[in-house]
């Protein structure tokens, strides 16, 4: 029988293999995928440290109302840890002081879940005859949207993260492109049946209570099983996934309660702690697998065979699936080998090189028009409304194009490229960098323009509402993919230096960035002298949406 003290041992081993890749792939689940709810708590609910610092300094040096703050608060707080709801309080707070319009909290309820959007729909179906038809449509659309992201993306993403998991049981190296591992061809309607069937046995047993208690233990190793095989139905995942858990479900709550420390430390450092933890229980959970799974093929267990992919947990098959490699060779492979290459060669993204004046050029309209849609999206999914979100009328937004393309050209330096040598401090300079051309930009066009196009005021550690501390990180964590990933993938597919043909011939090029400048230019122009304003685009505009749409309902 397992015990839980060698699993967790094994689980920290397998995180310091792989940490840097374990630790990204825990934020992104986390941040964009929304899978860990007690950190997302952490990182969303700020306010109520906020609000009881606020409560403090107001009631002064009354000892007996400072007792009942600080009781109110810990009780709300508990409370958000065990059921994940919050009172009235906490939300009339939130509306008072503006604090959940930042970034990563529209990330949480947009692109994740979609409850938000299927509430939008419930409150517009009791007054349909009231507000414009086209907006009961548009939020209809937006809910359907939501839902399939969250099952077309999330789901396969959910295989695809303990697939990376496994693979860094016995790997030192492990890539953070297997998150993708389900999108191939072959694994990527499996994968979501797999899930979307389990999602819906445990919706039904959260009925019965308890029966959602102990389903939610049953179901645990689905996600496993499908990574190792993704071939495999979704009827016999689950079912095999029971057999497996089968006498272990009890001590299975044991080792989550072992992990509550965490959870509410998680809470307490807003979820700065569960950038380590978040990964540490995973990893925790991956070696849990590992054992079950090897006593499930010893006892030849229903459809054991289709657990196949040996060389995932013992190193020794490599010999057997690739004899054509010396044992010397096999011993260098730092990465799961992929089914038709194995990987010895380490590969080294081409971060450190020289852009042409036309890719930086093209880098600064291709960032520009990316902002430009995240935000259209950002709104359009927290509001329900299709605007342009720019400064400017075109489908732009110079501070993406302007931090990136600053960021490239330093890499032409020297003394930063150096620095990229080490992403933290990368990291560090770029998000310090990003901050204040957003702070400098914020003010320019409040001085020349007479307006605001964002306000941070009531987020949490803002400057003047002009930056905020997750705006900065959103930014330095995007800022880094640029210059690591995104730049190099851009100049290889606009110059492609490794063939004697251009993606795009030079003097194509030139043409396409002479009429982008020509038509911002003019663009930059006209917005100087008619301010792109109105409503739902400068400062103001979302509170007034939320406003409306509260006496609507």
């Amino acid at each position: 029988m397992w015990q839980i003290k060698n699993l967790k041992k094994k689980g920290k081993k397998n995180l310091k293999n792989n940490l840097w890749t374990l630790l990204l792939v825990g934020l992104f689940m986390t941040l964009i995928i929304g899978e860990y709810v007690i950190n997302n708590n952490g990182y969303t609910n700020i306010n109520i440290l906020g609000e009881a610092l606020t409560d403090v300094k107001e009631n002064g040096t009354d000892i007996e109302a400072q007792k009942q703050n600080i009781g109110k608060y810990v009780d709300e707080a508990v409370s958000k840890i065990l059921t994940g709801k919050t009172i009235n309080l906490i939300e009339e707070y939130n509306k008072k002081n503006n604090v959940t319009k930042g970034v990563f909290y529209t990330i949480f309820n947009a692109f994740t879940i979609g409850e938000r959007q299927l509430q939008n729909i419930g409150n517009s179906t009791q007054n349909f005859m009231s507000e414009p038809l086209k907006e009961k449509f548009l939020i209809i659309i937006v809910t359907i949207l939501a839902m399939a992201i969250r099952v077309f993306i999330s789901y396969p993403l959910l295989v695809g993260e303990s697939r990376i998991y496994m693979e860094s049981i016995n790997y030192d190296k492990t890539k953070l492109r297997r998150l993708l591992f389900s999108f191939k061809k072959g694994r990527y309607l499996s994968s979501i049946r797999g899930i979307l069937r389990m999602k819906i046995y445990q919706a039904l047993w959260n009925f019965t209570i308890i029966g959602g208690i102990i389903k939610n233990y049953s179901y645990k190793m689905t996600t496993y099983i499908l990574a190792e095989n993704p071939e495999i139905s979704s009827k016999d995942a689950i079912k095999m996934s029971r057999e497996m858990m089968n006498g272990s479900k009890l001590k299975c709550l044991a080792m989550d309660l072992s992990f509550i420390p965490w959870y509410i430390l998680e809470y307490v450092t807003f979820g700065l702690v569960g950038i380590y933890a978040t990964p540490y229980i995973k990893s925790t959970y991956t070696a849990l697998y590992e054992t079950l799974r090897k006593g499930y093929i010893e006892n030849k267990k229903y459809n054991f065979e289709a657990l196949n992919d040996n060389v995932l947990f013992d190193r020794s098959l490599l010999k057997q699936k690739y004899p054509d490699y010396s044992d010397e060779e096999l011993a260098k492979v730092q990465v799961y080998p992929d089914k038709y290459e194995i990987a010895i060669k380490k590969v080294k993204i081409d971060h450190d090189k020289k852009y042409e004046v036309t890719s930086i050029i093209l880098f600064f309209f291709i960032f520009s028009i990316a902002g430009w849609i995240w935000e259209v999206l950002l709104f359009l999914f927290s509001y329900g409304k299709l605007v342009n979100r720019g400064a400017l009328y075109g489908p732009w937004l110079p501070i993406y194009g302007t931090g990136c393309t600053m960021i490239i050209i330093a890499t032409q330096f020297k003394a930063f490229r150096n620095t990229m040598k080490k992403p933290f401090w990368t990291f560090i300079i770029v998000t310090i960098a990003c901050s204040v051309i957003e702070y400098l930009t914020s003010w320019y066009t409040e001085v020349t323009m007479g307006v605001r196009y964002w306000d941070y005021t009531g987020i949490f550690m803002n400057i003047n509402g002009r930056v905020c501390l997750e705006n900065s990180i959103f930014f330095g964590i995007g800022g880094c993919i640029c210059i690591y990933f995104i730049a190099p993938f851009l100049e290889r597919k606009i110059q492609n230096f490794d063939t004697k043909i251009r993606k795009i011939d030079k003097t194509k090029q030139i043409a396409l960035c002479t009429i982008l400048i020509t038509l911002f230019g003019i663009d930059q122009v006209y917005s100087h002298f008619h301010p792109h304003t109105g409503e739902y685009i400068t400062q103001g505009s979302e509170q007034y949406y939320e406003n409306e749409g509260e006496q609507n309902n």
